[in-house]
C-alpha cells in the first residue's frame, strides 16, 4: 500500500468519528428537546388547572425564549385590579375584531353621558390588556366636551400600561402594540384639555399655557403609606393654596369663612376616599377656569378624586368590615326596605341604599363610629363655597361606587337629626322631601347605574361667586 493511501484510510476514519459523534450529540439533543416539550405540555396543563383557565397550546420555542429573557413584567396593581372584575366599567365582551380606532364619544363624560363613556373604557381596556391591535388611535372629531372624570381614567389606563409595554420592551420581550395616537384633536375645547389635565399633560408631560385655565396636575398618592396621612394633609393644602393663587389671578381673595370651607371640602373628600379604598393609590386632578357664565365673572373649579378597589358597599358588606355597628344598622334598613317593597331590580337595589346611607354623618367603614364626618359635610361645604345654596342649573357634585350613582345639585338640602338618649345632633341627607332615610330617594338623584366603576369617582363643578370673595386691590 502506498503512503498516500495509508494517509486517506486515516483521513476517512478520522473523520468518521467525529461524523459519528456529532451523530450521537444530535440525537441526544433531539432526545432532550422532546422531554421537554413533554415536560413543558405538563406544566402548562398543571397550570392552567391551577389558575382555572383552558388550556392553549402555544409554541416551545416561544416558551423556551421566554424563559431566557427572565421574569416577565408584572402590571400594575391598578391593572391587576380592574382585570378580575367581570364587568368593570361595562359588561361588554371583549370583540373578536379590534381595527384599533376609538371614536371619543360626543360628551365624553362618566357622570353625564356613561352610556357611551364606560363602554368605551371597557373596549380600551380590553385593546391594551390583550394587546388586540398594533395600532391605537383616538379619534377626537366628533368629540364637543371632555369632562375631567372620563379624561382622567383614560390616562390613567393609558399611564399604567404604557409604563408596563416599556418594561416588557427593556427585558426584550415582544410587544404587539407599537403605536397609540390621538388624531383630529385640532378643536381648541379639546387642545385645551388635552395640554392642560389630559393625555399629553399627563402621559407625554408636554403642555400649552392658555390664559383662562389653570390646571392641578394629576396626584398620586399611595394609601398604604406609613407617611400617608402627612402626605394627605400636604395634598389638602396644596389644592387649597392652588385654588386661592388661582382667584389671586383674578385678582380676587377668598374670605377667611371660604377658605375654610374649601379645606373642609377637599379634606371631607380625600379622608373617604383612602378611609372607603381598598387599592392602594389615590389620584386627584383639578381645572380652576376663569370665564363668564350668564354674562356673570367667575371662577370655576373642577375636582375629580378616584379611588380602584373595592366599592364602597363591597367595603361595608365584607364580613371583615370592622365597624360592625354601622353594618348592623345598615342590614337593618334595607329589612324595612324589603318590607315595605322598595328595591328595584336594576333600579334601587341593596347596594345603592347602602351607599347613600355611608355618606351621611357619622359613618364611617372604620371601627370608631365617631370619627366619619360623612361626605354631607363634604357637601354643605360644597355648596357654601358658591356663596349661596340655591340652585344654579350648573354646579353639581356626583358620586359613583360600583353601580351607585348619587348626584348632588341643589335641590334636596341637609337636614338636622338627633341620635340616641344624649340627644346628639348630626346632619342627613336623605334625598326625599320627609327627611326620613327609610323613605325611598328620588330616583333621578339616587340610582342604581347599569355600568359598574370598580371603584370609587367624585366629580364637582363648584362655581365660586363673587358674593364669597374680595377684591385684592
Amino acid at each position: 500500500m502506498s503512503k498516500i493511501s495509508r494517509k486517506k484510510i486515516l483521513y476517512f476514519s478520522y473523520r468518521s468519528k467525529i461524523k459519528h459523534k456529532k451523530f450521537i450529540l444530535k440525537e441526544k439533543k433531539e432526545h432532550n428537546r422532546w422531554v421537554g416539550w413533554l415536560k413543558f405540555l405538563d406544566d402548562a396543563r398543571i397550570t392552567a388547572l391551577k389558575n382555572g383557565n383552558d388550556y392553549t397550546r402555544s409554541s416551545y420555542e416561544k416558551q423556551r425564549h421566554n424563559r431566557t429573557l427572565g421574569q416577565k413584567p408584572s402590571f400594575s396593581s391598578t391593572i391587576n385590579y380592574i382585570a378580575s372584575i367581570k364587568d368593570a366599567f361595562s359588561d361588554n365582551h371583549k370583540s373578536s375584531i379590534e381595527d384599533g380606532l376609538f371614536e371619543i364619544p360626543e360628551i365624553f363624560s362618566l357622570s353625564e353621558n356613561y352610556s357611551d363613556s364606560f363602554p368605551f373604557l371597557k373596549r380600551l381596556f380590553y385593546a391594551l390588556y390583550h394587546q388586540s391591535t398594533p395600532i391605537i388611535q383616538f379619534n377626537y372629531a366628533n368629540c364637543k366636551r371632555i369632562d375631567i372624570d372620563a379624561s382622567v381614567c383614560m390616562d390613567i389606563l393609558l399611564s399604567d400600561f404604557i409604563a408596563y409595554y416599556k418594561m416588557c420592551r427593556k427585558k426584550g420581550r415582544s410587544i404587539k402594540i407599537i403605536q397609540i395616537r390621538p388624531i383630529n384633536y385640532s378643536a381648541p375645547h379639546i387642545v385645551k384639555i388635552l395640554f392642560s389635565i389630559g393625555a399629553f399633560a399627563n402621559i407625554k408631560g408636554v403642555t400649552i399655557n392658555f390664559p383662562d385655565i389653570i390646571p392641578y396636575p394629576l396626584c398620586r398618592a399611595e394609601i398604604s403609606n406609613p407617611k400617608a396621612s402627612a402626605i394627605r394633609e400636604v395634598h389638602i393644602t396644596q389644592m387649597v393654596d392652588y385654588v386661592v393663587k388661582s382667584m389671586a389671578k383674578m385678582e380676587r381673595n377668598f374670605t377667611a369663612e371660604a377658605e375654610d370651607n374649601l379645606f373642609k371640602v377637599i379634606g371631607e373628600v380625600l379622608i373617604n376616599a383612602e378611609e372607603h379604598s381598598t387599592g392602594n393609590l389615590r389620584y386627584s386632578i383639578g381645572c380652576f377656569q376663569d370665564g363668564k357664565i350668564n354674562g356673570e365673572h367667575l371662577g370655576v373649579f373642577y375636582l375629580v378624586i378616584l379611588n380602584f378597589g373595592k366599592t364602597i358597599y363591597e367595603k361595608f358588606s365584607d364580613p371583615n368590615c370592622p365597624n360592625k355597628e354601622a353594618v348592623i344598622q345598615m342590614k337593618e334598613l334595607s329589612e324595612n326596605y324589603t318590607k315595605k317593597g322598595l328595591f328595584t331590580k336594576a333600579a334601587f337595589e341593596e347596594q345603592t341604599l347602602w351607599t347613600l346611607y355611608a355618606l351621611q354623618e357619622g359613618v364611617t367603614s372604620k371601627v370608631d363610629w365617631k370619627r366619619g364626618n360623612g361626605s354631607v359635610r363634604f357637601i354643605e361645604s360644597f355648596f357654601n363655597l358658591k356663596g349661596d345654596n340655591s340652585k344654579d342649573n350648573f354646579s353639581n357634585l356626583s358620586i359613583v361606587s360600583g353601580n351607585t350613582r348619587i348626584t348632588f345639585d341643589g335641590t334636596y338640602r341637609l337636614i338636622d337629626k338627633v341620635k340616641g338618649v344624649n340627644k346628639r345632633k348630626y346632619k342627613m341627607m336623605t334625598f326625599n322631601n320627609t327627611g326620613d332615610i327609610e323613605v325611598k330617594p328620588d330616583n333621578k338623584y339616587v340610582t342604581f347605574a347599569e355600568n359598574y366603576f370598580p371603584g370609587t369617582i367624585i366629580s364637582a363643578k363648584i362655581i365660586i361667586k363673587e358674593l364669597n370673595t374680595e377684591t385684592s386691590k
